[in-house]
């Protein structure tokens, strides 16, 4: 009999430890947050830098991202953007931005469905692992795609296709 009791033990436990992760608070889950919203706007208008990504999308030739950035208008005191939507999880947007394990992304709406489009989400600019400025894309009119990349700097060379950069 003891054995059995073991075995239902050992079986209990992972159980266990799944209904009390469920029911962790959001700060106990999450730490830090980061808040995404398209305001303030310091390192330059997020209009311009949209018109800027079309523009260079439809070209023909490759061209940094920091070169685009510049076309906008943009200061150049960011080291880094990341692509941030609902189809992503907090743990490999913190991956790709370098940010604590644990932080939580907010502000992001939610998919409707598993097979749904992503709605919208931001390019998060950064620098030195914090949010500099957020620039919101919408469905249908999302100028850039990173493709596996996930994360993008100054000298990341971008091809224009079909109107959008891509990183492939």
């Amino acid at each position: 009999m003891r054995p059995a009791l073991i075995v239902v033990g050992l079986l209990a436990v992972p159980l266990l430890a799944g209904c009390a992760a469920k029911h962790q608070s959001y700060a106990e889950r999450c730490p830090s947050e980061i808040r995404l919203s398209q305001e303030p706007q310091p390192l330059g208008s997020s209009k311009a830098l949209t018109e800027a990504i079309r523009t260079a999308g439809g070209g023909q030739q490759a061209i940094s991202f920091g070169e685009v950035t510049r076309a906008a208008g943009w200061s150049d005191d960011w080291d880094a953007v990341i692509d941030a939507s609902a189809a992503h999880e907090d743990d490999l947007m913190n991956k790709w931005a370098e940010t604590p394990p644990g932080t939580c992304w907010a502000g992001l709406p939610p998919r409707s469905g598993a097979s749904d489009p992503v709605p919208s989400g931001y390019y998060v600019f950064l620098k030195d692992r914090k949010v500099v400025q957020s620039v919101k894309w919408d469905t249908g009119h999302k100028p850039m795609e990173f493709g596996s990349a996930g994360r993008l700097a100054h000298e990341s060379m971008l091809n224009p296709k079909g109107g959008q950069l891509r990183t492939y």
